[in-house]
């Protein structure tokens, strides 16, 4: 019974692919896919509910990296060419993309502070991201590759 804490939720049956497809046209963040005969579980993932990600992609410069975890500072370029930051990236990055980025790095130094190591923008990286948040910082940022 909807109110004003629980309401109805639109389904589609049967045409999940074509709904997909409306969703990545409309730049919406995904779907959830579900068994039509699950009850929804509280407390712990399930098999029966799964998140269909419409997962997007944008270049952007490694501007810094934290000191202590890992971790990339991204920015892009605004209208008048300056670097506008846009997150830190903390995934997707494997062994190989990391020791690339450390031995490069150190020369791109600008400055430090107690967290972070700051660099000139000349590293660039391909991001897969869930979207923008109302702040204008990506979404759940993952690293895709390098751009060379």
């Amino acid at each position: 019974m909807p109110s004003q804490s629980i309401g109805i939720v639109p389904h589609i049956a049967g045409a999940g692919e074509a709904l997909f497809e409306q969703i990545q046209e409309r730049r919406m963040e995904g779907v959830v896919a579900k068994r039509m005969d699950s009850i929804y579980e509280t407390g712990r993932r399930s098999e029966n509910w799964q998140k269909v990600i419409n997962w997007t992609y944008a270049d952007f410069y490694i501007t810094g990296y934290k000191k202590a975890e890992f971790g990339w500072l991204v920015a892009v370029p605004d209208l008048t060419g300056r670097m506008r930051p846009a997150g830190i990236i903390e995934l997707g990055a494997g062994p190989k993309h990391k020791q690339a980025f450390y031995g490069i790095c150190k020369q791109l130094v600008t400055g430090e502070d107690k967290d972070y190591v700051y660099l000139e923008p000349r590293i660039r990286v391909k991001v897969k991201m869930r979207n923008w948040t109302k702040s204008g910082l990506l979404r759940s940022p993952v690293f895709d590759q390098f751009i060379v």
